[in-house]
């Protein structure tokens, strides 16, 4: 059986031509988004971006259930890990200092702050979800399940009520 190295460096050349890197990279990009995501404790990329805000550029800030805040960038995520803060003065301490804002600013930041939503854990999945965001008033119109983050984590626990009843 003889194999001919050049031939096989053709074929492999071919298949590299072929490969969709754009939709490649595409794809990489995403899956970064949705890790990010799942480490802040979000289902997806689209659950954490209505649960932030954007304070400048490319960074978010999230108040999270448990009351920490977290400061994110999408862009840097790969190198960049997000940070975590206590509560707000530690939180505006760190945003007055990265944006050199100075004193007489400080009040427009609060301000700004005090009007972030802070995000609740859902008792069903345990994900962190924004109980203000409109999506959730289409299942939730009397907003009397303010527990979960989906219509089908509010079924999947009520099917479980239903089902220890009948045990």
């Amino acid at each position: 059986m003889s194999i001919n190295p050049l031939n096989q460096m053709e074929d492999w050349e071919k298949e590299m031509d072929n490969i969709d890197w754009k939709s490649i990279l595409k794809d990489i990009d995403r899956a970064l988004m949705d890790n990010l995501a799942a480490e802040l404790g979000f289902p997806s990329f689209e659950k954490l971006e209505h649960a932030s805000e954007r304070v400048v550029d490319d960074y978010y800030i999230a108040h999270l259930s448990d009351g920490r805040w977290v400061w994110w960038n999408p862009v840097t995520y790969a190198k960049e890990d997000p940070l975590y803060f206590a509560d707000k003065r530690e939180i505006m301490a760190f945003i007055a200092k990265f944006l050199n804002l100075p004193k007489d600013r400080l009040g427009q930041l609060k301000a700004g702050l005090d009007q972030v939503i802070q995000t609740r854990r859902c008792s069903c999945c345990e994900h962190e979800f924004n109980p203000a965001d409109p999506e959730r008033y289409k299942w939730d119109e009397r907003r009397e399940q303010n527990q979960f983050c989906s219509p089908e984590c509010a079924m999947e626990s009520l099917m479980g009520e239903m089902k220890d009843d009948f045990l």
